[in-house]
């Protein structure tokens, strides 16, 4: 006979059996299993944190010029148009060309006001899709505000893209012309008038503003046009024009031009208050610098006295031209009345101004 002590011991393992194959007691073992298994598993090895993306840094642009391809380009105006603005003594004579009136048009009609743009660039190109001529304007103003302008001027086929948030590209038709915007950064605007709006000088310098095309040649980095806005130095403003010179071109200068690279010149203000002209030719004048030198005195000297000369005041320099020559480039060195330039210029380039500062 069992004792009582073996008899509960019997009833308990009995007990036990009973609860080990019930099947609801199961299901609750492996449920709770489970749970503890995937708890365990995730104290173990935590979720990997996702880290946020990096926001690219803020779009810069150096200088304007760093912005201009050199395939195609024909001639390119560098200008500091508040610092021209900013010499009091000069501000008459800018008027006398372009009035305060013509400055507000502007600048209603594109939100942006040149007396207070830093710096702008204006270049002309030839390409297979025909010529187009690029603005590159430094400015003050706000760019939603600036592209708002240059869309409410589009008249059909108008597109928007938006590279990022700093980049944004606009196109279409103004009449019948093509035209293309850019908003570079928050202090840079492009505007393109005619020739290819997917391939044109917009569309490179908004992809030169991102650091694209690293293959590209960028207009300064020409060997001539390097040498002379080396030349020349920094002034506020500065014009270049790129060879090699063709039909009247070539003959211009005396025939100097058939053989250059490129031609620049610059126009700065000088202590007796009068303009600074210097004009540069490109080229090879290792044998020939002081012929070719005396040949574009004489060239100045047909210019001046010719009725455009006289019109801008060339024939009555503040100083005689003073010629130079090196190696690589003849110079001549020139200073103007500027007030018989000033008028002369508003004389002969009134349509031209009303047209652009509409």
């Amino acid at each position: 006979m069992l004792s009582a002590s073996d008899r509960r011991t019997a009833s308990s393992r009995t007990s036990s059996s009973a609860d080990a194959t019930d099947p609801g007691r199961r299901a609750f073992l492996a449920a709770t299993l489970a749970a503890l298994a995937s708890a365990l598993s995730g104290c173990g090895a935590p979720a990997p944190v996702t880290k946020p993306a990096t926001p690219e840094p803020p779009l810069a642009v150096p200088s304007l010029d760093g912005l201009l391809p050199l395939a195609g380009l024909r001639w390119v105006v560098l200008v500091h148009p508040h610092e021209i603005t900013s010499i009091p003594w000069l501000v008459p004579f800018v008027g006398a060309v372009i009035s305060e009136a013509r400055f507000d048009r502007f600048a209603k009609g594109t939100a942006v006001d040149l007396r207070r743009t830093p710096e702008a660039v204006v270049a002309s190109y030839t390409t297979n899709e025909g010529d187009a001529t690029v603005e590159i304007l430094r400015h003050t103003s706000d760019p939603r505000a600036v592209e708002r302008a240059f869309r409410d001027r589009l008249s059909t086929d108008t597109t928007r893209a938006v590279d990022r948030p700093d980049l944004v590209r606009v196109s279409g038709k103004i009449g019948r012309g093509a035209h293309a915007f850019a908003a570079i950064g928050s202090d840079v605007v492009c505007f393109q008038q005619a020739g290819s709006i997917p391939r044109g000088p917009c569309r490179i310098a908004a992809l030169f503003a991102r650091g694209a095309l690293s293959r590209a040649t960028r207009a300064f980095a020409d060997p001539s046009l390097r040498a002379l806005a080396e030349r020349l130095g920094p002034a506020p403003a500065r014009a270049f024009a790129l060879g090699p010179f063709e039909g009247e071109l070539a003959r211009g200068a005396r025939g100097l031009l058939a053989a250059a690279t490129a031609i620049g010149a610059a126009a700065r203000p000088s202590a007796r208050e009068g303009i600074l002209l210097s004009i540069a030719v490109a080229g090879d004048f290792s044998r020939t610098g002081e012929a070719a030198s005396e040949e574009l005195a004489a060239s100045w000297k047909d210019l001046a006295q010719g009725s455009f000369g006289h019109l801008l005041g060339l024939d009555a320099p503040v100083t005689a031209p003073l010629p130079t020559h090196a190696p690589d480039a003849v110079a001549i060195a020139v200073e103007l009345d500027p007030k018989k330039l000033a008028k002369g210029l508003a004389d002969a380039t009134s349509n031209e101004i009303d047209q652009i500062m509409r």
